[in-house]
């Protein structure tokens, strides 16, 4: 009898070696994406919480810090719509009360708003 469907049963499950393959994907290094987007750190090595508390930055030079950490992955991009993105980011992270809040936790020091020029 004629299957209907279009698909042969034996290729809808994979071959008699086991399952397909097809979607695995390896890493090409020692390091996964989102570890190395995750370094932003200065020459000394320091975290920019660390740089913060050191006082080698400001808050808002840790908040620079973190929006260029969440858009590492972004190359891509245009350089504006990342500049847009970035500014986006930053003001975010100065108006939404929840992310304020975690940057007053995780610094001490509330987020302003970037002054309009």
């Amino acid at each position: 009898m004629p299957t209907t469907g279009g698909a042969d049963a034996s290729n809808a499950t994979g071959s008699s070696q086991g399952p397909s393959k097809t979607f695995q994907v390896e890493r090409t290094s020692g390091q996964a994406p989102a570890e190395r987007a995750g370094n932003v750190e200065g020459a000394s090595g320091a975290s920019p919480l660390e740089r913060l508390r050191a006082g080698e930055i400001d808050v808002h030079g840790y908040i620079d810090l973190k929006v260029d950490q969440a858009t590492a992955g972004l190359s891509g991009l245009s350089p504006s719509e990342l500049a847009h993105i970035k500014n986006t980011l930053r003001d975010q992270m100065a108006s939404d009360p929840g992310l304020a809040d975690l940057v007053r936790a995780a610094t001490g020091q509330t987020p302003k708003l970037p002054e309009e020029d």
